[in-house]
């Protein structure tokens, strides 16, 4: 069940990654389109910084967490870590691993009312256009309930499993 839940994991985490990177390839396609324009037209892509501040940056930021939840790529300071016993690296991983998931959890309670509040306002940027942005406001308690999930999952990896350094 857990080897399950941990492929589940890791190919979610995969799939958001690389819509992550499709994120940051919109930027760059919407950015080279407002210059292309600017130089040949005299007429910039008019909504080019909406555009990426909201519906490309958001998701180039936080869809990627899961996938370094999994992996370990946050960063880490263990200073004072390396030098415990098993037994203190396993109580200090469990307070580490329920910390990240209070964390993430909250985060995950927090955007979604801000995303049910913009859903039910059909938030809009103002800019040189109106804009809908309260689409987007789904990215976030969607990436932090997943994230949560997914360092419970590691959570009972790293300190139930047999590799105290896992």
């Amino acid at each position: 069940m857990m080897t399950r839940l941990a492929r589940l994991a890791e190919t979610l985490a995969s799939i958001q990654a690389n819509l992550a990177g499709l994120a940051v390839l919109g930027i760059l396609v919407t950015i080279s389109l407002d210059v292309l324009m600017r130089a040949m037209f005299r007429a910039p892509f008019s909504a080019t910084s909406e555009i990426v501040s909201y519906y490309w940056m958001v998701p180039a930021v936080f869809l990627p967490l899961m996938f370094l939840e999994i992996s370990k790529g946050h960063i880490e300071t263990d200073l004072f870590y390396q030098h415990f016993p098993t037994a203190m690296k396993r109580i200090a991983r469990l307070i580490a691993g329920v910390l990240t998931i209070g964390i993430y959890g909250l985060l995950a309670w927090f955007t979604l009312e801000q995303a049910l509040r913009a859903t039910a306002q059909g938030e809009v940027a103002m800019g040189v256009n109106l804009l809908p942005i309260w689409p987007v406001r789904w990215v976030m308690p969607v990436v932090f309930a997943l994230a949560t999930a997914t360092a419970l999952l590691v959570l009972v990896k790293r300190v139930f499993g047999d590799d105290p350094d896992a």
